[in-house]
C-alpha cells in the first residue's frame, strides 16, 4: 500500500498534510533569518576605517539554515512513498532538489505546484483532490 503525503511550504513554515485522514500532521517552523544585513561599526578616529559584515558569510549562514530546514522536513516524510509538494515560493524547488539528491530518501515526488497562501482547510482539500486522481 502506498503511503501518500502533501507538503505546503515557504521559507517561514511547512505544513504536512495527510490526505487519508484529511488532517495536518505537523507544522514545521523554519529558523531562516529574514531581513537586512546588520552590523559594521565606525572607528573612533574621524574618517577612519569601518568594519563591515561580509555578505558571503551571511549568504553561507542562510544556505546552512535552508539545508537544516529541508533536512528537518525530509526526516518527517521519509516513510512516505508519494509526495505532493506545493507552495508560493522557491522553497519547494529547493526541497525537491534536496530530496532527489539524497540517495537514502525513498519517497517519490509526484508533482510540484505553485500555490498562494492558503488556509489549512484549503491545503487539506488540495492534497486530497490531488491524490484522488
Amino acid at each position: 500500500m502506498k503511503k501518500q503525503i502533501g507538503i505546503w511550504l515557504d521559507y517561514r513554515t511547512a505544513v504536512i498534510v495527510d490526505p487519508k485522514t484529511r488532517k495536518t500532521i505537523e507544522n514545521i517552523v523554519s529558523e531562516i533569518e529574514e531581513g537586512n544585513i546588520k552590523g559594521g561599526a565606525r572607528s573612533k578616529t574621524p574618517w577612519g576605517p569601518m568594519d563591515k559584515v561580509s555578505e558571503s558569510k551571511v549568504l553561507h549562514r542562510r544556505d546552512q539554515q535552508e539545508k537544516n530546514y529541508y533536512e528537518n522536513i525530509k526526516n518527517k516524510v521519509k516513510d512516505y512513498n508519494e509526495i505532493y509538494v506545493f507552495g508560493p515560493a522557491e522553497a519547494k524547488t529547493g526541497l525537491v532538489k534536496a530530496m532527489t539528491s539524497d540517495n537514502s530518501f525513498n519517497g517519490q515526488v509526484m508533482q510540484i505546484d505553485t500555490a498562494d497562501s492558503m488556509t489549512e482547510n484549503q491545503m487539506i482539500a488540495k492534497v486530497s483532490d490531488f491524490f484522488k486522481r
